[in-house]
């Protein structure tokens, strides 16, 4: 029988969604974005984007990447090596092949059927994520990482209950299960209860620094609970990482210019959003009230 250290493992390996869920609103009504799947939500006054994630390992808020786990992958149990390596090219077709071969052995393996369940969220099929989770669920009860799936896929659907259900059944398993942390946390902002999230939001932003998306959504609680100064510390890490993160541009203008009085500040950032987006009327319009709260600051 499998050492469960090296299911978990494997399970890592073969994409640890994070589904992140926070954050504010744009006007009164809440929209999802382009391919990016990106959103803006109406749980608090202000007018920030956080996004829901499909991510795996390294992430930037909602797009599925490649998960790797590299550190691990010399660990994982041999019959999961070359599903591994298929997960890391990326390509479609070897992984699902790779995770045939698996399921022709065993039809419940968790490690395929949540590899599987992934590419369908990947392609926005969440129903069909759905029945390999459970599937894989019915026979391997008790592994975050499936619970943590389970749960973006209702999230993606719209069904939150369910989604905060899955997500607490996920941390019951495991309490430090970073994405589930996440995940979470960012629910818990959806729903505008800021003192639970941030506790669960800064255990997954330390235990997951190269998730800018943890990162996003965690700033966006330190601002909401008051630290000014450690929300523009975080926004500062993510674009040193990433400077076109369309998500903390948006977001750490806000903060300069409506909150810290840093209106020159602001406008840069501004600029540099009008300059990179041209697709999102959201995005366009919230830069250029922005845009004119700052120059009225600064007369």
């Amino acid at each position: 029988m499998r050492n469960s250290s090296q299911v978990s493992n494997a399970l890592r390996l073969s994409f640890c969604v994070i589904g992140l869920i926070c954050a504010t609103g744009c006007g009164s009504s809440q929209k999802k974005s382009d391919s990016s799947s990106s959103v803006i939500s109406n749980s608090a006054s202000e007018n920030e984007i956080s996004s829901v994630d499909v991510d795996t390992s390294e992430a930037d808020v909602p797009s599925l990447k490649s998960a790797s786990d590299n550190s691990k992958a010399s660990n994982l149990d041999p019959r999961y090596r070359s599903l591994g390596q298929a997960i890391r090219s990326g390509r479609s077709k070897s992984i699902t092949d790779e995770a045939a071969k698996l399921l022709g052995t065993n039809a419940y393996d968790p490690v395929a059927l949540n590899a599987l369940a992934l590419l369908h969220l990947k392609r926005g099929h969440p129903g069909a994520a759905k029945l390999l989770l459970n599937k894989a669920i019915d026979r391997n009860p008790g592994t975050a990482s499936l619970y943590n799936n389970l749960g973006v896929s209702m999230s993606q659907e719209g069904d939150d209950a369910a989604a905060l259900t899955n997500f607490k059944k996920a941390l019951k398993a495991d309490g430090s299960h970073r994405e589930t942390l996440g995940n979470l946390g960012s629910m818990y902002m959806k729903g505008g209860d800021v003192s639970r999230a941030l506790p669960l939001l800064e255990q997954s932003y330390k235990a997951n620094r190269g998730n800018l998306s943890v990162a996003n959504n965690y700033a966006i609680a330190l601002r909401l609970s008051g630290d000014l100064e450690g929300a523009s510390r975080i926004y500062d890490e993510i674009l040193k990482a990433d400077p076109k993160n369309l998500n903390a541009l948006v977001n750490d203008a806000i903060l300069l210019i409506e909150f810290m009085n840093k209106p020159k500040d602001g406008l840069t950032l501004v600029y540099k959003i009008k300059f990179m987006e041209t697709d999102r009327k959201d995005v366009v319009a919230r830069a250029n009230a922005l845009e004119k709260k700052a120059k009225a600051a600064l007369q």
